[in-house]
């Protein structure tokens, strides 16, 4: 379990209520992973949801078989992850890999549905957080896809 205060020097938890944050602070507790630990895998149970305190972690995906992976997202201090936890099939779709060696908070997501279920505005308070990674993931995603289209395409064809 961590305390309160730990909450408040994150801009995410500043929307919280005093008793809302000691209620999260009782299904969350603090874990440090070495440089190159793996969080978290894709595919796996999303049960948890994580916010970096110090470190650096990324959000990748390999296929496997491959040897280069696709960095998707970097989280340093402050930066939430693993929100897969609020959407069905409640699977992580990332792996989350330690660049440096990071602490985290680690919140039960099972308990913060419990929790959430009691209290709908802590939940409608953390899902605006989650809405605001999605977002950004979307607009990167845009501009990649702006970026792709408006490059040159060569297309060749044989005769024949």
């Amino acid at each position: 379990m961590v305390g309160i205060d730990d909450f408040k020097k994150f801009d995410t938890f500043s929307v919280f209520s005093e008793d809302q944050l000691t209620e999260l602070s009782k299904i969350t507790k603090t874990i440090t992973f070495e440089k190159g630990a793996q969080i978290y895998q894709e595919d796996d149970r999303a049960n948890q949801v994580f916010l970096v305190i110090n470190g650096l972690v990324t959000l990748n995906k390999i296929d496997p078989g491959e040897k280069i992976g696709i960095s998707f997202e970097k989280r340093d201090r402050g930066g939430l992850f693993g929100a897969a936890c609020f959407m069905e099939p409640r699977k992580y779709t990332l792996n989350a890999i330690c660049m440096q060696e990071s602490e985290v908070l680690s919140i039960d997501a099972d308990k913060l549905f419990e929790l959430v279920q009691k209290d709908p505005d802590l939940g409608y308070k953390f899902m605006k957080e989650v809405a605001k990674i999605y977002f950004e993931r979307y607009k990167v995603a845009k501009r990649q896809i702006h970026a792709m289209v408006k490059a040159p395409t060569i297309i060749t064809a044989r005769p024949g």
